[in-house]
């Protein structure tokens, strides 16, 4: 069979092909110069690419098909006549998508075309030296995915001067915001040197007006000064502050949102706390990484929340923040209302009565990860670490790495870790413990995931007889 000439749906993966037709069997056609065929030896793959090259030579007089001649025809005048859905057949449109030109305007493309394939191929070929990163590969519209880079690449790339709300903002706006799910902005460019202020580009209007923005990961800094620096060009300015907290009221719908790398004071906690209340009451995980807040701006942020407040919040990520233990101490007060299931004070100098805090309310609250590396916590917690381990029933993950726990703590915690039938994964790095004796900590957490997973299984077996018993 000849597939030479089709052009296969964007649906269909090669995959999918090779389950029903044996590739011996057929012809395929080639993509970017190369065979899907790839289970051939490379003899055999160039003596077919010599009697394909002399076929090639025999066709080269041979004129295109009608049909195809009028879809090139339709691609090269697609600016002037944008025609996709008016084709009825699968093919052409499919013909359409592999040639048409993806440095078209993109309001043109977005009003007529939705398919993966071209917005995947578009990607591809613009952000070709950055591809997209792990976290954004899960199975989402590739449109939505351009959309999202494109208004990244907007927001990281203007300049104070060229901001214009009811100009270049609201145009991107009008053609993005309806895709826009996930949003991450790693740096802003800084302000002139010739102006007053450190104020970067307002963000109220824009995250104003994404109604369906679920994840937020924002930094101030600047990642390329030039010669705009100056001193405090990478910083947050109080009207900073304000139009990104007006902005946060009005995302209802956001999910996560994350600010790293951005210093943050006490009176700017506070503004951010009455924003995330009062607007985003979806609100699952909240995180503050590398932003030296201190106790005072913990202090500041918890006191302006109430106690409902973040009734829905399930991660908090405060990595390196410098919070000692006193704010360890309110940190503690405030969770108990919080049904956390991830709690992250990593490189933070809590120190042993700091975790002593932390483990008392954890007892009350449905917590599953647990990271408290680099914390400066010595063995005077270990009785207290013990009754943790021996009392919790939902903590899954434990990290307590780079802390000088030393060898009379692991040895004190080996005999009780037994009774614990719930741990998974428990870091115990850089913690004095020798290796001999962390390979043995290993081993019982591997028995307890082996015991979970026959468990599951008995289960659904049970379930599964059950229902038969019922039929």
């Amino acid at each position: 069979m000849d597939f030479t000439y089709c052009e296969f749906p964007s649906t269909v993966s090669i995959d999918t092909f090779q389950a029903y037709f044996n590739l011996k069997d057929v012809k395929l056609p080639k993509v970017g110069g190369k065979s899907w065929d790839t289970s051939q030896t490379p003899t055999q793959s160039q003596s077919q690419s010599q009697s394909q090259n002399e076929a090639h030579e025999g066709q080269t007089n041979q004129a295109k098909s009608l049909r195809h001649l009028v879809l090139d025809a339709i691609v090269e005048n697609w600016s002037e006549l944008p025609l996709f859905e008016q084709l009825g057949r699968r093919e052409d449109r499919n013909y359409i998508l592999s040639h048409l030109d993806t440095q078209l305007p993109l309001q043109l493309l977005s009003s007529h075309i939705r398919e993966d394939f071209f917005w995947e191929r578009g990607y591809e070929q613009r952000w070709r030296a950055a591809p997209l990163q792990a976290r954004g590969r899960e199975r989402r519209p590739w449109i939505n995915i351009y959309m999202e880079r494109h208004v990244q690449e907007f927001i990281e790339n203007m300049q104070t001067g060229d901001y214009e709300q009811e100009g270049n903002v609201q145009a991107t706006l009008d053609i993005c915001a309806a895709y826009i799910n996930q949003l991450e902005i790693n740096f802003l460019q800084p302000s002139p040197a010739t102006t007053e202020g450190n104020d970067h580009i307002p963000l109220d209007y824009l995250l104003g007006n994404l109604p369906d923005l679920r994840q937020l990961r924002l930094s101030y800094s600047t990642k390329t000064a030039g010669c705009n620096y100056q001193t405090g060009c990478n910083q947050l300015t109080p009207r900073d502050i304000l139009l990104l907290a007006k902005g946060l009221s009005q995302c209802h719908e956001l999910r996560q949102f994350c600010l790293h790398n951005t210093k943050l004071l006490p009176y700017q906690m506070r503004y951010l706390a009455h924003s995330l209340d009062k607007g985003c009451h979806h609100l699952s995980e909240l995180s503050f990484i590398h932003c030296a807040v201190g106790d005072a701006g913990i202090r500041g942020f918890l006191e302006t929340c109430g106690r409902e407040s973040f009734g829905t919040l399930t991660v908090l990520d405060l990595t390196n923040n410098k919070i000692t233990e006193e704010g360890a101490y309110v940190l503690s007060r405030t969770l108990r209302h919080v049904p956390l299931q991830r709690l992250v004070l990593r490189l933070n100098p809590i120190q042993s009565d700091g975790a002593a805090a932390i483990f008392h309310t954890l007892q009350a609250m449905p917590i599953k990860e647990l990271d408290l590396g680099s914390c400066c916590i010595t063995e005077t917690i270990t009785k207290l670490f013990m009754m943790l381990i021996c009392q919790h029933t939902t903590l899954l993950c434990i990290d307590i790495s780079n802390n000088a726990l030393g060898e009379d703590f692991g040895r004190n915690l080996l005999k009780i870790v037994v009774c614990n039938k719930i741990l998974e994964k428990f870091d115990l790095r850089n913690t004095g413990l020798s290796v001999d004796m962390r390979h043995k900590f290993q081993e019982f957490l591997t028995k307890n995931i082996e015991r979970k997973k026959y468990e599951a299984l008995k289960k659904k077996q049970r379930d599964k007889v059950k229902l038969m018993m019922k039929i």
